[in-house]
């Protein structure tokens, strides 16, 4: 998901400002991808500029605080939503993990580190299905139409997250076969 098309979905289903963007963002995204501020200004910046977004000023009033920007899709903004979510995704997910470079660049005569890294990589995944796992139920438990879709996005994540764990029992079982063999 692009950042620029996930803002526009987010402004599609309610005017926010920046802050709020964030945390529907990420919401929306069953907490995998985080996502910076500067990220969301820059490239509120550009939709306001192509006119896909417009920006009012919310005045600060008594005990509110601070003036802000609210956010909202136009409809050449909404135009463009529309036709990005009909079109299929063209590219397969790169491989351009940190981990790929990382035993592309070991020293294979050495596998201990090798094995080791594979471990503690192996750790982390389980820690983070925990997680996503913990996130599914808690989104089951909503009631919102929303719901369904993050609850999907969590699948993809869990379903990523053990073909990697399978690549690395993979990685593994190989790189102890070549130790046997010698």
């Amino acid at each position: 998901m692009s950042v620029r098309h996930g803002i526009l979905g987010m402004l599609a289903r309610n005017p926010q400002h920046g802050y709020e963007l964030k945390n529907s963002f990420e919401e929306a995204s069953g907490g995998f991808w985080n996502i910076n501020y500067g990220q969301i200004y820059i490239t509120l910046d550009r939709l306001v500029k192509e006119g896909l977004v417009k920006v009012e000023q919310e005045l600060g009033g008594e005990g509110k605080g601070h003036d802000r920007k609210i956010y909202s899709v136009t409809p050449k903004g909404l135009s463009a939503l529309k036709e990005w979510l009909a079109k299929p995704v063209g590219k397969v997910r790169p491989l351009r993990d940190e981990v790929f470079v990382k035993l592309a660049l070991m020293d294979l005569s050495d596998p201990e580190p090798i094995l080791h890294l594979l471990a503690e990589q192996r750790q982390l995944y389980l820690i983070k299905m925990a997680e996503l796992t913990r996130k599914k139920q808690q989104v089951k438990k909503s009631a919102t139409k929303e719901a369904v879709l993050t609850d999907l996005l969590i699948d993809a994540a869990l379903f990523h997250a053990e073909a990697d764990l399978r690549w690395l029992e993979h990685c593994e079982a190989k790189l102890r076969a070549q130790m046997r063999a010698g």
